[in-house]
């Protein structure tokens, strides 16, 4: 008897499981990288994300750099000097009659001006 009691209480402690609630993360939003220079440019992936009473500039390309990091930070300097602050829609644009394994030559986005 003494020996299932035990048994017992090994088990009862032995097996405790825990399960912790599922809890929903917060959404980070957009990505908003610095400019050398101190402009914000923040990153939006599609234009209904920008903010209502935000001006469209137009789109601004900028060729490709050596690595993805300088040739988006090229990207933000270029909407900062046209007037802007963020951009949306961001596409790689390959050369005239590239096959899809050819690198792309250009870097392309919609630039706003969000008050």
């Amino acid at each position: 008897m003494k020996a299932l009691l035990v048994v017992a209480a090994v088990l009862a402690c032995g097996c405790r499981t825990e399960i912790l609630p599922a809890m929903k993360k917060a959404d980070p939003g957009p990505k908003t990288r610095l400019v050398d220079r101190g402009c914000e440019a923040t990153d939006y992936p599609a234009g209904t994300d920008v903010p209502a009473g935000a001006k469209n500039i137009g789109w601004i390309r900028v060729d490709r750099l050596e690595n993805d990091d300088d040739t988006f930070a090229a990207l933000r300097e270029a909407v900062c000097k046209a007037g802007g602050n963020a951009f949306s829609r961001t596409r790689w644009i390959r050369a005239a009659g590239a096959s899809v394994a050819d690198p792309p030559v250009h870097l392309e986005a919609n630039a706003w001006s969000v008050p």
